[in-house]
């Protein structure tokens, strides 16, 4: 425990993720305490039959709240803000209104950072397809797939960063999974297709980052959803040049100091 840090971030990591993607935030943004948790039925979920199985959106914000809870105890007194990726920042914007839904005040977040989240498709998946998918989810929903053949019809993953070195070290990660379940694309399909919602009840001061050449979502369709977000202090943040995975990419100075820039104006002195 960090008994000298400003606040709290809480990370949540995005599909085929780890915790430990979010090693650079540390020593990049000072004066804070970084925890991230890994999620159920990502790589390093600790009970390998769960890996790539389910996306249940309510064990989901239940593991979060734990998480949360958790951070409350041991640092009594900080500020806690919830930080996502990619799929992860869709858990968070569920989080922030699930939580104030909830009422707990062990819960409660002070503001939410939400990196590149996956509100839509780049490359959307027709509405035939997505009936098929269901139907064949209903029929076998342990059967998997690779999900990349969603994002660019191929089994390769598209590029994430223009670091090559990072690139092509992912596929090797402990965490890394070929594949996921019929019933787990089902549910993260749901969960996009909610994600408009998920935005209308974000009532927590918001950052959102965009990159511009993101893979899954076009950046339009992050304004379009930041649009509809009703917090009164919300910012938004677009890298042109910028892969999905920014803090592991060229911008990657300018992310990290913008990041640390929203928190230091929203943390108590």
């Amino acid at each position: 425990m960090d008994v000298d840090c400003r606040a709290v971030v809480a990370c949540l990591h995005g599909m085929n993720g780890s915790g430990e993607q979010f090693h650079p935030l540390p020593a990049g943004i000072p004066g804070y305490a970084f925890h991230a948790l890994d999620l159920r039925g990502q790589g390093s979920d600790h009970v390998p039959k769960r890996r790539g199985a389910s996306l249940d959106f309510e064990t989901q914000m239940l593991d979060i709240a734990a998480f949360i809870a958790a951070l409350r105890q041991e640092y009594q007194g900080r500020q806690i803000f919830l930080m996502g990726e990619s799929m992860g920042s869709l858990l968070a914007a569920g989080f922030a209104g699930w939580s104030q839904k909830n009422g707990n005040p062990r819960h409660a977040v002070d503001g939410v950072i939400l990196s590149v989240p996956v509100v839509g498709l780049r490359r959307p998946i027709s509405p035939p397809l997505r009936w098929l998918l269901r139907l064949l989810a209903l029929i076998a929903p342990e059967f998997k797939l690779t999900p990349s053949r969603f994002v660019n019809g191929k089994s390769i993953a598209p590029p994430l960063t223009r670091d090559r070195g990072y690139q092509d070290s992912l596929r090797d990660k402990p965490h890394y999974l070929h594949g996921f379940s019929l019933r787990f694309l089902v549910e993260l399909g749901d969960l996009i297709h909610q994600s408009e919602r998920l935005a209308q009840e974000i009532h927590s001061p918001t950052l959102v980052l965009v990159a511009g050449k993101d893979c899954f979502v076009k950046p339009e369709q992050i304004k379009s959803w930041f649009q509809k977000i009703p917090s009164l202090h919300k910012t938004l943040q677009h890298y042109p040049d910028a892969y999905h995975l920014l803090w592991h990419d060229w911008d990657r100075d300018l992310v990290l100091s913008d990041i640390a820039a929203w928190l230091g104006e929203r943390t108590r002195s």
